[in-house]
């Protein structure tokens, strides 16, 4: 089920409150005390295509957001712990100035889900007179908190509380919490006496469990959908991150210091940025639309200019990758960042000489945009991943007909961008057909020879928090124990078939890799060599020396789950999954419904299979007036 969406009027913080916050956060002579543990879980099974080899080379926004946010205001001391570097570092052993922190905050998708409870279980053995505060965030706790409670076969691992929000969220429970804290305390005292005074619950964006006195029934309260924060440039700017994180090593322990701040660009090569956040169209498997209260949002074209310029200056960083859910959703705010980054020097050169960016978009909007896509280039963007989905739009239609595809992807060669597009594989399609594009090999090579520089395909699966996630497990499509072994989280990646209704799955999941073999392989490579693509060849050509690398390991593993399917027996779930102790909310004006906004009525017809009626007999777009 889809996110409730906050009373019209009351889904954002006002404006500059975050800075507001930070600034009375930084007064505080407690924040100061603090220390912090960030670690970010990683379930090391899901490195397979399409993000194997640079998954490593990335740090997630998220937690670096995080500790911008707690540096800019007065909380200096922490530490990030990414698993995919330091796998093996435990929460009990981490020490910090000498001492065990005083807050943990593990962040976590839900395909890394088993390693967080991990992370919260270990955290659960220190002496309850040292143990940290244990918060707990990112997608995973956004849209199942109640995971992070009563975990176990007894029941007995339990986070403290499960922010379900970003960090003004956060802010306001450290705030409220220092205010509930005497001196001596632990920051889990402070959270104990306030949890007891009920002191939490106007802070919307927090799930914690209550376990009554005199043996009442144990729940959750939740304390509602949290406001968003609606002009980003109110975000702290990245770069206090990037000097607490911890390096790659196999130890249990934190290494003495962080990674020196001049080798961070040898490491991580690649660096994700907040540029825009918010999408109009409406897929049913897609969360994105109801978490940002079908709002969009975005930074100035000023602020994004002086984030890349600070970080390639300070860091060594050139390469940046935007964490846009649509970049192109908004032509006012897309061209406006074309235009001024387009105008801007670092250290005398050209901005795009010294900065490349790439993000995410949609076909139907960059087919309205190809004229911007000469100044995109020379804005220093270089490649765009579009949700193709489905060529024949029997999936969802988002305006992605073939021939529009191949004239964006066309015009993008043309001006030096790279097409990089991500398909999705369903029941009822399959793997070739003859004098029809529906077969998902068809597609492949469609895209292949209109210019696509990578490719990704997917399983269509139950995503967490979107209309599509009920039903299949109503529906007894999702599988909870393949060959007498459970289905857990990490296969929820869509490189495993977990739900389906064909009779043989199997098959299913050999396509996923005949598909990805269509595209990547010694012919594809030849041709990037010896017929290379205007302006693209070296992109062309690395990517597919990588995809082919990556379809090894992915091939394998694959293979291993298709003799499980084979082998079965399949046993499909029988209820949806949710909370094992009863929810308490304390916001019931929070609504399901979302109400749209007009949209243009040339937009009708691309748009037509996304639009909701209103009783005056126009159409709309569930997407609220922009910022």
């Amino acid at each position: 089920m889809e996110l409730a969406k906050r009373p019209l009027g009351d889904e954002y913080t006002k404006p500059g409150a975050l800075t507001d916050l930070s600034r009375r956060l930084s007064a505080n002579p407690q924040m100061r005390e603090l220390t912090v543990l960030i670690m970010y879980a990683f379930d090391r099974r899901t490195r397979l295509l399409p993000f194997l080899f640079a998954d490593s080379r990335i740090i997630p926004a998220g937690v670096r957001a995080v500790a911008d946010g707690l540096d800019a205001a007065g909380l200096t001391r922490s530490r990030i712990v990414f698993q995919l570097w330091s796998p093996n570092v435990r929460p009990s052993r981490a020490l910090i100035d000498g001492r065990l922190p005083d807050i943990l905050m593990v962040s976590s998708m839900q395909i890394h889900a088993r390693e967080a409870y991990k992370l919260v279980a270990d955290a659960l053995t220190i002496p309850e007179d040292k143990r940290p505060l244990i918060l707990c965030g990112g997608p995973k706790s956004i849209y199942e908190p109640w995971d992070y409670f009563a975990q176990g076969e007894r029941g007995e691992i339990n986070a403290d509380v499960a922010v379900t929000g970003e960090s003004y969220v956060l802010f306001e429970l450290l705030e409220r919490l220092l205010e509930h804290k005497s001196p001596g305390e632990t920051m889990r005292q402070a959270f104990l006496r306030a949890r007891k005074n009920e002191a939490l619950h106007d802070i919307p964006g927090l799930v914690y469990r209550v376990d009554p006195p005199g043996g009442g029934e144990a729940h959750l309260i939740d304390t509602g959908i949290q406001k968003l924060v609606q002009y980003l440039d109110e975000l702290p700017m990245p770069l206090a991150a990037f000097s607490k994180l911890e390096p790659p090593h196999r130890g249990h322990n934190l290494s003495r210091r962080p990674v020196s701040l001049d080798t961070i660009h040898k490491r991580a090569r690649i660096t994700s940025l907040i540029i825009t956040q918010g999408c109009k169209f409406r897929c049913s498997y897609c969360p994105i639309p109801a978490y940002n209260q079908n709002s969009f949002r975005f930074k100035s074209p000023e602020r994004l200019g002086d984030e890349m310029t600070l970080l390639q200056q300070k860091v060594g960083l050139r390469n940046f990758f935007g964490t846009d859910d649509n970049f192109l959703n908004r032509r006012e705010t897309f061209t406006e960042i074309y235009d001024h980054l387009a105008t801007r020097t670092i250290d005398g050169r050209r901005f795009n000489k010294r900065v490349r960016w790439a993000t995410e978009a949609t076909i139907h909007d960059a087919y309205n945009s190809i004229d911007t896509f000469a100044q995109a280039r020379r804005a220093g963007l270089r490649a765009l991943w579009f949700g193709v989905e489905d060529l024949t739009a029997t999936v969802v239609k988002k305006g992605q007909a073939g021939d529009k595809t191949e004239e964006v992807f066309h015009a993008m060669n043309e001006n030096g961008l790279c097409p990089m597009p991500m398909m999705m594989h369903h029941d009822g399609q399959p793997l070739y057909t003859r004098n029809s594009p529906y077969g998902l090999m068809n597609q492949v090579h469609y895209l292949r020879k209109a210019g696509a520089i990578s490719m990704q395909i997917t399983a269509l699966t139950p995503a967490v928090g979107t209309n599509f996630y009920d039903t299949p497990y109503r529906d007894g499509l999702v599988f909870k124990n393949i060959n007498h072994k459970p289905v857990d989280e990490a296969h929820f990646d869509g490189n495993h078939v977990v739900a389906s209704n064909e009779s043989k799955p199997w098959l299913k999941q050999f396509n996923l890799i005949a598909g990805y073999a269509t595209f990547y392989n010694p012919l594809s490579l030849l041709g990037a060599i010896f017929k290379p693509k205007r302006r693209l060849s070296g992109a062309d050509v690395g990517m597919q020396v990588i995809g082919m690398a990556a379809l090894a390991k992915t091939a394998v593993d694959s293979a291993q789950w298709a003799w499980r399917l084979w082998r079965g027996p399949i046993e499909p779930c029988k209820a949806v999954p949710g909370a094992t102790l009863r929810v308490v909310k304390v916001r019931p004006d929070e609504i399901e419904t979302k109400r749209p906004t007009a949209i243009p009525p040339d937009s009708r017809e691309v748009y037509k299979d996304e639009l909701v009626s209103e009783p005056n007999g126009t159409f709309a777009l569930p997407i609220a007036a922009t910022p």
